[in-house]
């Protein structure tokens, strides 16, 4: 069994999965696989449905959130689906099976009038400063993840053609607006060479010891700026990635080329921000009709 698994963190490492949706992958089905030894399941490859059922059943009893348990499904599907491709198994254990709904959470995102307060927060005056507005506007602008920020490198950035080019998975260009593509100018010029110590860096964005941010240095920046600005709403390293959504959908932006944008899979994970529009419109018309 350890060759399959050494085999399957292989195939899934083909297909440039982040190292978060990798790691997930990998422990889901670690666990799984603790479960069925301590069940004395002696064949992992021919398990039948009513073994992956018990085994949802294991993990309710105890106390998994729904989601954790959506994911772990879609995890060892995931997983024997690979062995039936592989020939190694002959059936799929977890078609079929029944999962807890998980309720979709409402993504928060910002007004346009706290996203410019936020934006208007770091003061182009010293090295941190123009990072920080180059990063901010950059994130607005394209709605890219904090994941994805980090590890961005000065050739994902065209400035002249005003575009941004993204390879994680499938390769997905994204255009940048004029301030952030002027953000971007000022902290190439004036900031970056000057922040880095070590020229093997590559790195687009590099903390104040030259070193590649991290998501946390970010988190940091960002609710720092949040707080100064004043802002009530809830805030995370993803509400800028809901606000860009949100705002270009309101703007009526086309959503099949805002999901792409996003780099979802499909259309329908970026109809969630849908709700978000529809409680903006009822606050509007409670507070505009008379009759309301």
């Amino acid at each position: 069994m350890k060759e399959i698994i050494i085999e399957y963190e292989s195939y899934l490492r083909e297909q440039k999965l982040s190292e978060n949706t990798l790691s997930s992958y990998l422990s889901d089905l670690d666990a799984f696989l603790i479960y069925l030894k301590e069940n004395k399941v002696k064949n992992v490859l021919t398990i039948k449905r009513m073994t992956a059922e018990a085994y949802i059943e294991h993990m309710k009893d105890m106390g998994k959130a729904n989601s954790s348990i959506s994911r772990t499904v879609a995890s060892l599907k995931k997983f024997y689906s690979y062995l039936v491709s592989k020939e190694k198994a002959k059936q799929n254990p977890l078609l079929g099976v029944e999962v807890p709904r998980v309720k979709k959470k409402i993504p928060e995102a910002l007004t346009t009038r706290e996203m410019v307060k936020l934006l208007n927060q770091p003061k182009p005056t010293d090295l941190k400063g123009i990072r920080d507005k180059a990063m901010l506007e950059l994130l607005y602008a394209t709605g890219i993840k904090v994941s994805e920020l980090i590890t961005l490198n000065l050739r994902d950035i065209d400035l002249k053609g005003g575009m941004l080019s993204l390879s994680s998975r499938n390769e997905r260009y994204i255009p940048i607006g004029n301030e952030a593509v002027d953000a971007l100018e000022n902290y190439i010029k004036k900031a970056r060479n000057y922040m880095i110590k070590d020229s093997k860096v590559k790195n687009l964005f590099v903390n104040c010891s030259g070193a590649p941010l991290t998501r946390q240095g970010f988190w940091k920046i960002l609710r720092g700026y949040a707080e100064s600005a004043g802002i009530k709403t809830e805030i995370n390293s993803q509400t800028l990635r809901n606000s860009f959504a949100v705002h270009l959908l309101q703007n009526g932006a086309d959503i099949n080329a805002v999901s792409e944008m996003l780099g979802h899979n499909d259309v329908v994970t970026t109809r969630v921000y849908n709700q978000v529009l529809k409680d903006n419109i009822k606050k509007i018309y409670k507070k505009a009709h008379p009759r309301a």
